[in-house]
């Protein structure tokens, strides 16, 4: 029996072309991302994206670090596929985010944009730390994600892939900025938003910004 985690993967490979086209406009989020590389230390020569899709983000970061060296991991192949098509420069791979380990380097940068929906509570806390170590000292992480109670978790229809349903973890505000303190980063952006879907649902988004200590 293919576990949650798996058969979300299986849903992004299969809905590739249809994902990129729902979320090409990163319009909603642009105001936390240019926060993000505003606060990015200088010089940045090195980037790291988990979960990287299609590419939509990875434009924005490689618009503005276009010396940077970005690694950008996901484990659906169509979405590598289509993100190597539209920036062939960058490194990108088909990785396991819970396997960033074996990159064996930090990074001034890690951007981590909804990808803790598709992971367990387990799985998060070990990104977290996994992130921790990845990032160089005074570099810096964003998470975006989907709050609510664990609870909560299961699978859903989204707006991308038809009537095949997607398994969606939730996580909370405190749990996860307790777990970047805890792994040597400290907050210096977090904020709440209402992400209102196609058919009129309502979910909350979060989005975090932590820089690790320096020392």
């Amino acid at each position: 029996m293919k576990e949650n985690f798996d058969i979300s993967v299986q849903r992004f490979n299969e809905f590739a072309d249809e994902f990129n086209e729902r979320f090409k406009n990163i319009d909603s989020y642009q105001v936390h991302l240019d926060l993000f590389v505003s606060l990015a230390p200088e010089p940045v020569s090195s980037i790291l994206e988990l979960g990287c899709g299609p590419g939509n983000i990875t434009g924005f970061l490689h618009g503005h670090f276009p010396d940077a060296q970005i690694t950008a991991i996901d484990l659906a192949p169509r979405m590598i596929e289509i993100a190597r098509r539209s920036l062939p420069s960058v490194d990108f791979r088909v990785m396991d985010v819970r396997k960033i380990r074996a990159l064996k380097r930090q990074f001034d940068l890690v951007m981590c944009s909804f990808c803790l929906p598709f992971l367990s509570a387990e799985d998060t806390q070990k990104l977290i730390v996994d992130c921790a170590a990845q990032i160089s000292p005074g570099g810096l992480i964003y998470i975006s994600t989907m709050e609510g109670d664990s609870d909560n978790a299961g699978f859903e229809p989204t707006s991308f892939s038809g009537d095949s349903e997607v398994f969606f973890n939730y996580h909370l505000k405190a749990s996860l900025e307790e777990l970047l303190r805890e792994a040597g980063i400290e907050i210096e952006h977090s904020v709440r938003q209402d992400y209102q879907a196609p058919d009129g649902r309502i979910s909350t988004d979060l989005i975090l910004i932590g820089r690790k200590r320096r020392g």
